[in-house]
Parts: structure tokens; sequence; C-alpha cells
């Protein structure tokens, strides 16, 4: 749902070009500036992840042959030319199918490698085996709400959809692409999680890429690599894309090649990255930085303001601009009383806006409920992780392939 609305939405609003423009329709100047800068955040922190994941594959394959925080700084510095050189995003996006394929290729090989073997490589070598699966685990409130927000992390790419949109030939081609992307992303976890967690269960490693042994483990993260860092580069892209267009639009500047035009690409994907790094110096571990990413922001662009737009249309009720001819106005179908009132009055008009209601209110209650119960959790595992040094401190040198 989300991801349909967010895509879609140029389609009767074409001056969308990010989640802040959606943010302004429907609360004002303000909420754009705001939810810009957590939109900002979200793929910055993203970018991190990728970052974080590709210095796992280093120590991996080098066996831990240099600081971490020196892969780190190697990813860092690939993003930054790689991102920096593609001003477009349809010049870059090709490289998502590189990265695709190779993180296809290498989860496969850790699934069937774990399929193969006759007990799990972390687990004990003789005696019998708990692999502790059960119908109602033994998790903890913290445990459950980090689970879900590492979840959320994996499939809530949705505020993307905006800038994926604009940037399309053919728009309207959007939803097709969606069914396809999401539904191969959602059947792919399912299926991997499925086999592996079912096979190995809790000696499931962090990243998963690890779980089938020293060997697989490098030939995994070795077939991995190229697409670990295309997530660091894309969403490096996208992120100094936001405030590039943000900074210059309206300005001859936003297409010509002029000196400022270059000043604010450069410095948009330099400081992207030094976030990115900062970042993951201060949370070098894998899982709990997941859960912070799918815990604090990510809830916004999935539940919360795609809750809001579906009210939105549903008080406003807009037609496509290729049906109308011209766009829609914020005024379209006005009572004269706040969209949000319109919105909560709808189920009077006919069952279907009151499916729509009770689905947009669940969005935004739940996406409340994730961003406070997921943060509080995920820090408590955080504090929890230095507590049992599993790393020395920020900036930490030590090996997160282990």
């Amino acid at each position: 749902m989300a991801g349909y609305l967010c895509g879609n939405a140029r389609q009767y609003y074409p001056h969308m070009h990010s989640i802040g423009d959606a943010a302004e329709l429907l609360f004002g100047k303000a909420a754009r500036e705001f939810v810009g800068v957590i939109y900002y955040v979200y793929l910055a922190m993203t970018a991190g992840a990728g970052m974080l994941t590709t210095s796992v594959a280093f120590n991996a394959l080098s066996d831990h042959g240099a600081c971490t925080m020196v892969f780190v700084a190697v990813a860092c510095i690939a993003a930054f030319i790689i991102g920096t050189g593609f001003r477009a995003l349809e010049k870059v996006a090709w490289i998502s199918w590189v990265g695709v394929a190779c993180i296809f290729a290498a989860i496969w090989t850790t699934a069937i490698a774990c399929l193969t073997q006759s007990r799990p490589a972390a687990g004990p070598e003789t005696g019998s085996i708990d692999l502790g699966i059960r119908v109602i685990p033994d998790t903890t409130f913290a445990e459950a709400m980090t689970a879900i927000s590492n979840q959320l992390f994996a499939v809530g790419a949705s505020a993307t959809f905006f800038s994926i949109s604009a940037e399309m030939k053919h728009p309207e081609k959007f939803t097709r692409s969606l069914i396809f992307g999401q539904g191969f992303i959602v059947l792919t976890c399912i299926a991997i999680g499925s086999i592996v967690y079912g096979k190995i269960g809790q000696y499931l490693a962090s990243p998963a890429l690890g779980s089938a042994g020293p060997l697989i483990k490098k030939v995994s993260y070795g077939i991995a690599l190229p697409g670990l860092l295309v997530t660091a580069v894309l969403f490096s892209h996208i992120a100094a894309k936001y405030w590039f267009v943000r900074i210059l639009r309206g300005t001859r500047h936003l297409q010509s090649s002029t000196v400022k035009h270059w000043t604010v690409w450069v410095s948009s994907m330099l400081i992207t990255v030094i976030f990115g790094f900062v970042i993951v110096g201060v949370v070098p571990f894998f899982g709990d930085f997941l859960s912070l990413v799918g815990a604090l922001v990510n809830p916004v662009f999935t539940n919360v303001l795609p809750g809001f737009m579906l009210m939105f249309y549903i008080a406003r009720q807009p037609t496509k601009v290729a049906e109308r001819g011209i766009p829609n106005s914020e005024e379209d179908m006005t009572t004269g009383r706040h969209w949000l009132v319109d919105s909560l009055l709808a189920y009077k008009r006919s069952w279907k806006d009151a499916v729509l209601l009770a689905i947009g209110l669940f969005m935004i209650v739940s996406g409340a409920f994730i961003i406070i119960g997921g943060t509080y959790s995920t820090v408590l595992s955080i504090k929890r992780s230095y507590d049992e040094g599993l790393v020395s401190g920020v900036f930490s040198c030590g090996d997160n392939s282990a």
C-alpha cells in the first residue's frame, strides 16, 4: 500500500519529487522540512548500512586483514566517487541490476550450502542439536520489536519511490514494476528465511551469509561484494540528490553544468558519505544498525506518512492528470473543512471509503507503535552489546565478520 501511494503520487500531483513534497501537500512547509530531514537521515543511514556490510565482506575475505574502519572508509570513498560521477539516477540505476544479481546468487549459495550440511556450521560437532525452533518462541518484547524493525528495514524503501517515479520515462508503469520488484523481494525473503532458519535455527549468523561455515562464508561474500557496494552507492546518490534538488530547484543551476551546480552536488555527496561513516562508527553492530534504521525512521515512510496520504486521497478524491488534463490542486473536492476532518467523516460516504479509512488509521497507529517500541528496544540492544564488550568502543577496529 505504501509503495503504491508513494510511487503513483506524481500521477496526481506532478510536482512531487520526494516525500518532503508530499508532507508539504499534507501539512505545509514546516512539515516538508521536518520530513525532508528524516528522509535524508534514512537514506544516509541506509547507505551507511551498505558501507557496514561491505566492511563485513572485506573482513570475511581478508581474515580481518585491516582495521574495520579502514574497510568502511574504502566503501565510503568508492560510494563517493561512483555516486558523484553519475548525476542522473537513470545513469546509475543499471548497477542495481548487478547488485540484485550478486546478492541473489550469494544468499542462495549460502542457503543451498546450509541444506547440504548435516550439522549447523556454528553448532556442536557431536551430540544432539537443539535448533531452538519453537511455534511460540520464548522472546521478550524488546527482541520481538527488534526483529520487526529488521524486517521493516528489509522491505521499507517506499520513501525512495517518489524519486524513482520522477525519473521514469513511463511513470504510468510504476505499479507493475512495484508488484514485480516487491513481490520478488518478499518471496525471496520468505524462501531464504524458511530454508536457512529451518535448517540451522539459532545458529544463524548475522549477517546470514556467514551461516554455512568459513569457506562458504568467503565464497558468499565474494559473490555479494559488488551488490553490497551498490547499496552504499545508490542510497548515497539518492540522499545527495534530495538536497541537490532541494537547494537548486527553480534555478538554472539545476540542469546546467555550472560551478554552483557541481559545488552543491559534490558537497551533497561528500556530506552524505561522511554521515554514513560516522553513524557506522558509532553503531558498528550489523543487526542493531538495521534495527535502528527500521525503527527510528522507516515507519515514518512505510506507515505514518502513507497512512495520512491515504486519508488525504479519501478526503480530496484526486484524479490522475492523464485523465483530467490538468494537475489537481489542494482545494479540489474541498468542503471548507480540513482534509483530516473530511477523511474521518468519509465512512458515511461508502463502505469502500470506510475500509480505506480503517487501513489508513491502522498504518498511522502501527507506525507510531514501531517507532516508539522499536527504537526503545534497539537502544537497549545497543547498550547491551557495548556492556558485553562485543566491540571495544566507537570507531572500533574489531572484526565485525566473526
